[in-house]
């Protein structure tokens, strides 16, 4: 059941408007801003009294990314059916959540949050925990990797449940296209003319979450580059627009927003992974609701 009874335009509006000024929002207390809150299908979790239907003992988070709403997740004419979802089919202990979140926040600010509300949710759950699965589309991707350095800084009892973390077409070294709206913008702002320079300034706009993409940043900038978390399986799934893999486009443009090699993390040191799978002929937004896909996380995760 959805509780949310505000318009779909208008959910999908406010989350386009939070990736692009999301910090923005939040910093004049607008009421436009998105809180991050945990669902279960439509309904919102209270996390002062966590209650769903035959709880489990298996927590399968998915988290959206930049400008999106949980609704990504959901498979082409399946409304409630998702990755998550369709592990829980499988696996009876699982209980598959959703994520929805104000993606023009720094990266860092929004791990934070998300490393506390997990910690949270693991102490008032029903039903003792005693696994976690973490699955994240684009930025979702670096928000986990966010979460879970502060969450083993902190010390938090969720990360000893996580086994899994899944990076779903997220730009560990930068999203080309971050990177191009960045290096557009410095050179409007070098130009002779006034209304260059306004270009420039107008794209300089951008949130912080899309400044963190440019250069796939997940903590503050003073922390240096965590490594991934210890014991735990980290997959990654990469997408490619043209369905040969030789295809120069593939080279060009990735999955239309992420290189694969970005996807892989290339220029992350001492990464190791417990698997890859490239999909060619699946671009960026399908990689969060596609079969295949499904099916390769089904033979990783069950």
């Amino acid at each position: 059941m959805d509780t949310d009874t505000s318009p779909v335009w208008q959910r999908h509006a406010s989350a386009i408007l939070s990736g692009f000024l999301g910090d923005w929002l939040e910093a004049r207390n607008n009421p436009l801003a998105v809180p991050m809150e945990f669902f279960h299908g439509r309904s919102p979790i209270d996390l002062s009294a966590p209650a769903v239907e035959s709880p489990g003992s298996t927590l399968c988070l998915s988290i959206h990314g930049l400008m999106e709403l949980e609704t990504v997740w959901d498979l082409p004419g399946q409304a409630d059916t998702h990755y998550g979802s369709l592990l829980a089919d499988e696996g009876r202990s699982i209980t598959p959540l959703t994520l929805r979140y104000n993606t023009g926040r720094p990266i860092y600010r929004n791990g934070e949050d998300l490393a506390e509300l997990l910690e949270t949710l693991i102490r008032r759950w029903p039903v003792p925990v005693e696994r976690i699965i973490l699955m994240g589309h684009s930025m979702g991707g670096l928000l986990i990797r966010s979460a879970c350095h502060h969450g083993q800084y902190l010390a938090h009892r969720w990360v000893e449940k996580l086994t899994d973390c899944v990076y779903i077409g997220s730009p560990h070294d930068g999203s080309w296209l971050a990177k191009g709206a960045k290096a557009t913008a410095d050179l409007m702002n070098r130009a002779p003319r006034d209304y260059l320079r306004v270009v420039g300034e107008v794209i300089d706009l951008r949130s912080e979450g899309i400044r963190n993409l440019s250069r796939g940043e997940v903590v503050h900038g003073n922390e240096g580059e965590p490594p991934l978390l210890p014991g735990t399986r980290h997959y990654v799934v990469c997408g490619l627009l043209a369905r040969s893999r030789q295809h120069p486009i593939n080279a060009l443009f990735g999955d239309a927003l992420v290189h694969e090699s970005s996807a892989r993390g290339h220029e992350r040191r001492g990464w190791t992974l417990s698997g890859v799978a490239s999909f060619p002929g699946v671009d960026h937004i399908r990689l969060a609701h596609h079969p295949d896909v499904a099916s390769q996380l089904k033979e990783w995760l069950l």
